[in-house]
């Protein structure tokens, strides 16, 4: 299974990051995501929400779109993964794809994903926070690819909604409201990573 490290824990082939705009922005986000997670996880345990084990349908079936911020901290984490060149492999064969399955999703991962703690924004939120109902309530989407997702019986006041979460996000320093393909993002952010790394040595 895939493995968070930390920027402090950085491997020393990776110590030109340190200093830079790049190592800025993988430490914003991961202090956005860490704060979103603690959000989310308040509120799955509290309300007993939780994908049915062993569903990845959602991995399966969609392809996000990532900011910035997203494709650097993924490329930064991908290119420190154990599965480097298979990531990289599948990334490049899904750059014309329209639809899924995620290049990094991973049917034999319980988390169903290769980069799971580096994951985008939309992964985390999907199926674990709400949206703001027409007279600005919190409602709850039920999954609708797979029938046995539970939501809570009453959304309470609150609840974390997505549509805060993305403004966050990109209001977030050095991060611009564009988006792009996820593979095709992420592969220039590679690049960009080992062109940092050329020129240090």
């Amino acid at each position: 299974m895939y493995s968070y490290i930390p920027m402090e824990n950085i491997a020393s082939d990776l110590d030109y990051l340190k200093g830079t705009s790049i190592e800025r922005n993988i430490r914003n986000i991961e202090d956005f995501y860490r704060d979103v997670n603690e959000k989310l996880s308040a509120f799955s345990l509290k309300e007993g929400i939780r994908c049915p084990t062993g569903c990845g349908m959602c991995c399966e079936r969609f392809l996000p779109d990532v900011s910035k911020l997203e494709s650097l901290y993924l490329a930064y984490n991908i290119l420190l993964s154990e599965r480097k060149t298979e990531i990289i492999r599948r990334l490049n064969e899904s750059k014309e794809q329209k639809n899924g399955p995620c290049p990094l999703y991973d049917g034999d991962n319980d988390f169903h994903c290769m980069c799971y703690d580096a994951r985008p924004l939309i992964c985390r939120l999907f199926a674990s926070s709400c949206f703001p109902g027409k007279n600005g309530e919190s409602k709850f989407a039920l999954c609708h690819l797979n029938t046995d997702f539970k939501g809570p019986d009453k959304v309470p006041a609150d609840a974390p909604v997505m549509g805060v979460f993305g403004q966050r996000m990109i209001c977030l320093e050095d991060n611009d409201n564009i988006t792009e393909f996820l593979p095709l993002r992420v592969l220039k952010d590679i690049s960009l990573i080992e062109f940092y790394s050329r020129l240090k040595k």
